[in-house]
């Protein structure tokens, strides 16, 4: 009977968090990216899987029918499932894009989805355990908690690595709902063992439970949940400052946490209840952080040019020596507790507690300890949690009714917390690079966001010290980003901009002739704060300027609550790879911006080449031809190392044939007259000419990139680590441009053809100086003639600017 029981919590482990994991995916889908999102689906998660606890606790399963719960609620969770799961489907790829409710309606719309399956998760363990207890061993309840983490280890690791990237989210979400209909039928079949069931539920341990102190356990499972899962978010956030940002990195971190968590409930089985659980898992806090410098030190990123199996085991070494540890020393107090009660009400009531305790303890580190004491101290907290718990664990808890003296290794276990946060506090937040100084560093929801400089007008926004969101010298790139697109469509007064970082590229927007309203989106509220605080010098001031309304959400919200308002959309650079970024490269996203255009609206997505391979990028230009037709290519600099380039797409489906060239040059020649652009390749329609390629080539047949099947982040993700396949760039990259630039020629107006193959030529010039091409100092030498006249007389021009290595001296500049 063991045997089984452990068996079905198994798989409902293994499914349940399955399930989470495409919940989560899902309904950030619907209700969008920002952090605020994550903590109500989750929240909702453990909420639910409370509420089934206590409805457990609060109405025990009769004598007899212990595996027919089991049963019945194995099947609802199969089948409530599917409406997050299809239900999201149909109303984000079908409907009317995403959900654009405030905080309350988020939450009403979680609890509502994945409220009803949560719930009838939380019922399961208790049923199981209750049939369990009938054998009479105290070890068996902690056995199957064991076994049920264990099956969440294994859900996640089959989710992540293979169910996801393997078959995409549909058939992941059918897979999970197909595993609780059959563990379902499973426990159907045990209904037969009625008298073992009777022995179950007729004992009056829970009575007895109850009258030596089950409000002190029932606190003190509250605190273990608190402490658990309040460590893991502090957990995910250490690693995401060195490992790759992708949700492989994420699923992995994940895996240690449940690895230690298992791990302590199969010891403390042999162990015995131990009375100081608390006080080793408050130790634990307060090691982590070192021991986490340790084997880091300086919070070096671990390099992902490393093979795939050298990474992972690099990535395991540090999550078994801090990870792990912690959460297999935290993991011992809520097993142990479990052996301390009597009665399946008991039990039930433990898992309400617990998860309710989960819950806060996620929210409340994300929200206030996190951003007050930062990366490393939020340990300590946690520590003097422990502490007190270790107090209240002294007083009197014990089965056998003796004094246990962990109060006092409690109280110093919160003395040496707290004396321990000044040292501890001057571990390092934010790997610098050396010459650097860390000017802000801050703490959020959305992880860790530094402000670094490395002197005279070179600052850059760090985001959990892995990516650069925008630096002070690329201004003049990151304006171009915007304006560009803007004097192609040549008579835009709304514009869009998805992404704003340094708000360096919103600063080029606000340039546009004719433009009176830019609105412009930030998922990161410290980003955008410190983009207004450090960076006004080279954002023009966009923060207050009248005519910029900055709005902290997800940009795929914002576009999709639009209906033909923009004249405008420009989307930033997104990495790949990235954890959710590949949803800005969704066709849904796509056909929510297409619906936000005014009929002759112009949507300009901007692709990093030099983090995409050819396959990556040939995904993405299909998906964006699906919702654009007649789409257009246009280069957003010359590099062939760190090239750009932009797909042009049309709300009316017109290609470059269609452009309004005069419009251009006209919008060129207002720019030019304010005398505040000084970029060289936006003052001159003939610059304009050599920034456009020509129409985008047909990608062919193949897979394209939706929200359920997460093509490019998946993809990227696992090419990112190792490198298996090379970026865009170089020779392959400007061979492409080649084909597609000669494709164009006959498009452009013959008096700017000589200035679009300029753009070619530059290029050329780009790829034989990474080369150390022979040649170059004939390409070189042809630099002058070679530059349209317009551009090489220009006094007004900001030469230093030009977006290559390879930089050009005019005689206008000399």
């Amino acid at each position: 009977m063991k045997g089984i029981g452990a068996g079905i919590l198994f798989f409902s482990g293994l499914a349940a968090l399955a399930h989470q994991v495409v919940w989560t995916r899902r309904l950030v889908d619907l209700l969008g990216a920002s952090s605020e999102t994550f903590s109500i689906v989750v929240g909702t998660f453990f909420v639910g899987l409370a509420i089934g606890s206590a409805w457990a606790s609060l109405y025990p399963a009769r004598e007899g029918r212990g595996w027919r719960r089991v049963a019945m609620a194995e099947w609802v969770v199969g089948v409530t499932a599917l409406v997050p799961l299809l239900g999201v489907e149909f109303w984000v790829e079908r409907g009317a894009g995403t959900w654009g409710g405030g905080g309350w309606g988020k939450w009403v719309t979680a609890l509502g989805l994945i409220g009803p399956p949560s719930l009838a998760m939380g019922l399961v363990f208790p049923a199981v355990s209750g049939v369990i207890r009938g054998e009479g061993r105290d070890g068996n309840v902690r056995g199957l908690y064991a076994w049920n983490t264990l099956g969440g280890l294994a859900g996640v690791g089959l989710v992540f690595f293979a169910g996801l990237p393997g078959v995409g989210m549909r058939w992941t979400g059918l897979a999970a709902s197909a595993l609780n209909l059959v563990v379902g039928g499973w426990a159907w079949r045990q209904r037969s063992d009625r008298g073992r069931e009777q022995v179950i539920e007729s004992g009056e341990g829970t009575e007895r439970t109850a009258r030596s102190g089950l409000g002190r356990v029932l606190w003190l499972s509250f605190g273990s949940g608190f402490g658990v899962i309040g460590s893991e978010v502090v957990l995910q956030l250490q690693f995401a400052q060195v490992a790759i940002n992708s949700h492989f990195s994420s699923a992995a971190v994940l895996g240690f946490v449940l690895a230690g968590l298992a791990m302590a409930a199969f010891v403390v089985g042999r162990w015995g209840g131990r009375r100081d659980a608390f006080v080793w898992a408050g130790v634990a806090c307060l090691v982590e952080p070192w021991l986490f410098a340790l084997i880091q030190p300086g919070l070096a990123i671990l390099p992902y040019e490393l093979p795939p199996v050298a990474y992972f085991l690099r990535l395991t070494l540090l999550g078994a020596g801090s990870a792990v540890g912690l959460m297999a020393l935290a993991g011992l107090a809520f097993p142990s507790l479990l052996g301390e009660v009597r009665g399946a009400r008991a039990v039930a009531a433990l898992l309400a507690v617990n998860g309710l305790g989960g819950w806060l303890g996620a929210e409340l580190m994300l929200s206030r300890v996190l951003p007050g004491l930062g990366l490393w101290c939020s340990m300590h907290a946690l520590a003097v949690l422990y502490g007190v718990m270790a107090c209240v664990a002294g007083i009197g808890w014990t089965k056998e009714g003796r004094n246990s003296r962990s109060w006092i290794w409690g109280v110093g276990l919160i003395v040496v917390a707290v004396a321990g946060i000044p040292r501890t506090g001057r571990l390092p937040q934010v790997g610098a690079s050396r010459g650097e100084r860390l000017v802000k560093v801050a703490v959020g929801r959305e992880g860790v966001v530094a402000t670094v400089t490395g002197g005279t007008n070179d600052w850059r926004i760090l985001m959990n010290n892995t990516y650069t969101l925008g630096g002070s010298r690329a201004w003049v790139n990151q304006e171009r980003q915007a304006l560009l697109p803007i004097l192609l469509h040549g008579g835009a007064q709304r514009v869009a901009l998805l992404g704003f970082a340094t708000g360096s590229t919103t600063a080029g927007a606000t340039m546009g002739p004719g433009v009176d309203q830019v609105d412009a989106f930030e998922l990161s509220p410290l980003v955008a704060q410190m983009a207004g605080e450090f960076f006004r010098p080279w954002n023009r001031g966009v923060i207050g300027n009248p005519r910029v309304h900055l709005e902290v959400e997800d940009a795929r919200l914002g576009v999709a609550r639009a209906n033909q308002e923009y004249d405008v959309v420009v989307g930033d650079l997104f990495l790949p790879w990235r954890t959710g970024e590949g949803r800005m490269y969704a066709r849904e996203h796509f056909r929510a911006v297409r619906r936000a255009l005014k009929t002759k609206g112009l949507f300009c997505q901007w692709l990093p080449l030099f983090q995409l391979t050819r396959a990556q990028y040939d995904v993405i230009a299909r998906t964006f031809a699906a919702e654009f037709p007649n789409s257009v290519l246009i280069r957003g600099d010359f590099y062939a190392d760190l090239p750009i380039v932009g797909l042009v797409g049309t709300a009316d489906g017109r290609g470059l044939t269609g452009w309004d060239w005069a419009r251009v040059d006209e919008g060129c020649r207002a720019v030019r007259g304010t005398g505040g652009v000084a970029d060289p390749l936006l003052r001159h329609a003939e610059g304009i000419a050599m920034a456009v390629l020509g129409p985008m080539p047909d990608p062919g047949s193949g897979p394209m990139n939706t929200l359920a099947n997460g093509w490019v982040e998946w993809e990227a993700g696992r090419n990112i680590v190792g490198m298996r396949a090379p970026w865009f760039i170089g020779v392959p990259w400007a061979e492409y441009a080649r084909e597609v630039h000669r494709n164009g020629v006959a498009a452009i107006p013959q008096e700017l053809r000589s200035a679009h193959d300029a753009g070619q030529f530059f290029l050329t010039l780009e790829v034989a100086a990474m080369a150390k091409s022979r040649v170059l100092a004939n390409l070189e030498a042809q630099v002058s003639e070679r530059l349209p006249s317009a551009l090489r007389w220009d006094r007004g021009a900001l030469w230093e600017s030009w977006p290559s290595r390879v930089k050009v001296v005019t005689s206008s500049a000399r």
